[in-house]
């Protein structure tokens, strides 16, 4: 029986992740993918990046919540509106809708994202198999990205990032097992679905006010890092459940804000050392990052009074990284040489 081809949007094996630390949910990386895929001024989706440390405290040590349920504050509609783009989403869709609807999204070159149970796809199947998700969270919730579909409409194209390296391939679903998913528990499939539309280029003079309005308004002692030095001693547990654990969602979310918010940095007319700054210190809290999930596995070669004396000076690092990014920010009007540039050209 022959194969019925796949029509797929523009650009889809040019979808590269852009959450090297993995600290977005899956919805907020596979839009910055796709974005990132479509426009190359994606990183000023990233201008509010540090956001609230006491937040990711609050939801971390608090609630107990992971790294991948924290809201973080960036790669927001409204900001997808400033970069010339719209996310329309539906709460809930039946399967009927969906594949009388998709044909139509694909044609239009538009990707459809839609919430289901990570547990009735193999390949994520395999993956958690491979990372040592508890069992109990095989049923958790995942966003998945469609990219394209067969003419047949028997064959979906679903690009995700379950590689070891979380980068992102295409895998080919039989749409009889969407079915037969959908079939075993309709309520949770479906859920949250959304596209993706090009409508505009980005509004530069937008950017700068927001940019401006968030570093004037923004107030951090950046306690965390003492209160995660508190906890490290009582959260030890076997290694492949370090996932679990406050400090490891903690860190995870701090190294990867200052990553991202570092990339806005360098499309700024801000110093190129500010963004170096945020660079390494991202690349610090990574680093402490690992040496937590391996103490809390239990590793005897990784020092707590260490860690507790790196913790300490992240959190001069960040206060004075912090002062340096307002007093930068003081002497001037903020600009985007690369978009200037282009205009000047125009």
């Amino acid at each position: 029986m022959p194969v019925s081809p796949l029509t797929t949007i523009s650009g889809v094996d040019g979808i590269v992740n852009q959450d090297r630390v993995n600290h977005l949910n899956c919805r907020k990386g596979q839009l910055l993918a796709v974005t990132a895929s479509r426009s190359p001024w994606s990183d000023l989706l990233l201008y509010g990046a540090l956001g609230s440390t006491f937040a990711i405290y609050r939801h971390c040590f608090r609630r107990g919540g992971y790294r991948w349920d924290f809201p973080a504050p960036y790669v927001v509609d409204e900001d997808l509106a400033l970069l010339g783009f719209q996310a329309p989403r539906l709460a809930k869709l039946d399967l009927a809708d969906v594949r009388a609807g998709l044909p139509d999204f694909i044609a239009r070159d538009q990707p459809v994202f839609f919430d289901a149970p990570r547990g009735d796809f193999g390949y994520w199947v395999d993956f958690m198999r491979r990372t040592g998700t508890v069992p109990e969270e095989y049923r958790e919730l995942h966003s998945y990205l469609v990219g394209g579909l067969s003419a047949d409409g028997e064959t979906v194209l679903i690009v995700d990032n379950t590689t070891d390296n979380l980068q992102f391939q295409r895998f080919e679903i039989p749409m009889a097992d969407l079915v037969a998913g959908y079939a075993r528990e309709p309520q949770r499939w479906f859920l949250d679905c959304q596209t993706l539309i090009r409508t505009g280029e980005p509004d530069f003079a937008g950017f700068v006010a927001r940019y401006r309005a968030f570093v004037e308004s923004w107030q951090d002692g950046f306690e965390i890092y003492d209160l995660i030095a508190d906890s490290l001693p009582s959260e030890r547990t076997r290694f492949e459940h370090t996932y679990q654990t406050p400090s490891v969602n903690s860190l995870a979310l701090l190294a990867g804000s200052r990553g991202m918010f570092q990339r806005f940095l360098r499309h700024t007319g801000h110093s190129p050392q500010l963004a170096h700054r945020y660079e390494r210190l991202a690349s610090a809290i990574a680093l402490l990052q690992d040496q937590a999930a391996r103490f809390h596995g239990g590793a005897a070669d990784v020092s707590l009074d260490d860690m507790r004396r790196d913790l300490h000076a992240l959190r001069l690092r960040e206060q004075d990284t912090a002062r340096l990014l307002r007093a930068d920010l003081g002497r001037g009007p903020v600009s985007f040489p690369a978009a200037d540039a282009l205009a000047g050209r125009a």
